[in-house]
């Protein structure tokens, strides 16, 4: 594989949620929605008890996680689709119906009931960034086709998917996993890059729980986007706006890392500001999407 200048910028790679979204501006919208697809699809659910929920995952967070198949994932309150999740949880378990699920359909209606809108500098950055020759992809928990038709919407066209823009989602970036072993896109030396990972980074930053690094799903849908070449990671900027989910694999692979910092009151927790200030010149941090073109120089 030929080696790419670790100057040129080739890639962005950007979260969608959040990142860039205006997550704020629909958050009590989003978790009144949540609410009433819980007691449609689950059982009763008072506005009192929701709210006691709520803030006492708020309260713990973030040494309390977002718990998917028994593994801290981000914090569990990092965002409103987050914390829905886990203050859901918390009155299953309060209740003593640690057993119920929650079926998937609470969070996608209610998600799809208010989406929240790009943020307003979203469609001159990404084009900008497109304009100066870097390739852009999304990789996202949200799903391929939303983002696709969101695009859409953004840039007036279908047609901006596939020129300098792509999207490798429905990434998973919450399981941490290992590699799926009937993987067929990944080469020999991708995979052993993943290998080579840590399960957790150094504890630091004053964060009592561990960040665990090795999030497969995620790893693959970066090898997509990068098309199985390597030399891309450090020329590659991950731009995401939770620093252990979007941001801390990326890192440890040798790629560039940019935190969008979030607005209350999800506001970027302390550890994660350092954690990014340890990065040093391979980690950038700024209140919108425009700080992403200081990568480049004047």
């Amino acid at each position: 594989m030929g080696q790419k200048s670790s100057s040129a910028l080739t890639n962005f790679v950007l979260d969608f949620d959040g990142t860039c979204t205006q997550i704020a501006e629909i958050a009590v919208s989003y978790l009144e929605q949540y609410r009433l697809k819980f007691i449609e699809n689950v059982g009763p659910l008072s506005e009192l008890e929701w709210q006691g929920a709520k803030s006492k995952v708020c309260q713990e967070s973030p040494k309390a996680a977002w718990m998917l198949s028994g593994a801290p994932s981000a914090p569990a309150a990092a965002d409103p689709f987050i914390l829905a999740d886990e203050a859901a949880k918390l009155v299953l378990r309060s209740r003593g119906q640690k057993n119920v699920l929650i079926p998937a359909i609470v969070n996608s209606q209610a998600y799809s009931a208010v989406p929240a809108p790009w943020r307003e500098e979203a469609c001159d950055v990404i084009g900008e960034l497109v304009q100066r020759g870097a390739q852009v992809h999304f990789i996202s928990n949200s799903s391929s086709t939303l983002i696709r038709q969101r695009l859409a919407e953004l840039f007036g066209s279908e047609a901006a998917v596939g020129n300098g823009i792509s999207v490798a989602s429905d990434a998973g970036k919450f399981r941490i996993c290992e590699l799926s072993w009937e993987r067929t896109e990944i080469g020999s030396e991708f995979e052993q890059k993943f290998l080579s990972l840590p399960a957790e980074s150094d504890r630091q930053a004053g964060l009592v729980r561990p960040i665990y690094l090795r999030r497969g799903a995620y790893f693959e849908a970066i090898c997509s986007a990068l098309r199985g070449d390597l030399s891309f990671l450090s020329s590659t900027v991950f731009c995401g706006d939770i620093w252990e989910m979007d941001l801390a694999m990326p890192f440890a692979l040798g790629a560039k890392v940019h935190l969008i910092e979030r607005a209350p009151p999800f506001s970027t927790y302390p550890y994660e500001h350092q954690l990014l200030a340890n990065c040093g010149e391979r980690g950038r941090t700024s209140s919108d999407l425009r700080g992403l073109l200081e990568w480049f120089p004047n």
